[in-house]
């Protein structure tokens, strides 16, 4: 990684900056949606070149027995630098040394090698995305 990344917990980071992150990796920006969601998050973490936000994945938890590692972003100007692995090394030790033992993550099958690659254990899961996948029942 690059030494003029930094990663940091829990730093102040604005809705508008990660709905520019989520529009530029080609999701939808959730514009006004993470002003909500910040403060409910267990742990988030960002990675910055020059205050600039390059990276971001939050931590949902029951702050108990398990963690969820959920929306890990890298702009794409940024990739094949290790900011991804950092963030997710990083959130992960966290979840550790904070005595929670299961650590999950959902991802698409392309990336299922960065995440065996990290120690994740493989198996499989299912999703409803009620945006793009709505439930048959």
């Amino acid at each position: 990684m690059d030494n003029d990344i930094v990663i940091g917990r829990d730093e102040s980071v604005t809705d508008s900056e990660i709905a520019s992150l989520r529009i530029a990796v080609g999701w939808d920006s959730c514009a006004g949606q993470y002003e909500k969601i910040l403060p409910r998050l267990f742990a988030h973490f960002t990675a910055r070149q020059n205050n600039t936000l390059v990276g971001f994945v939050s931590v949902i938890s029951d702050g108990v027995s398990d963690a969820i590692l959920v929306d890990l972003m890298v702009h794409p100007d940024y990739r094949r630098r290790g900011i991804g692995s950092a963030l997710v090394k990083t959130a992960v030790r966290y979840v550790i040394d904070q005595g929670i033992r299961c650590t999950q993550v959902a991802f698409c099958p392309p990336e299922e090698p960065f995440f065996e690659k990290l120690g994740f254990y493989i198996m499989k899961a299912g999703v409803i995305d009620t945006k793009h996948n709505p439930p048959r029942f």
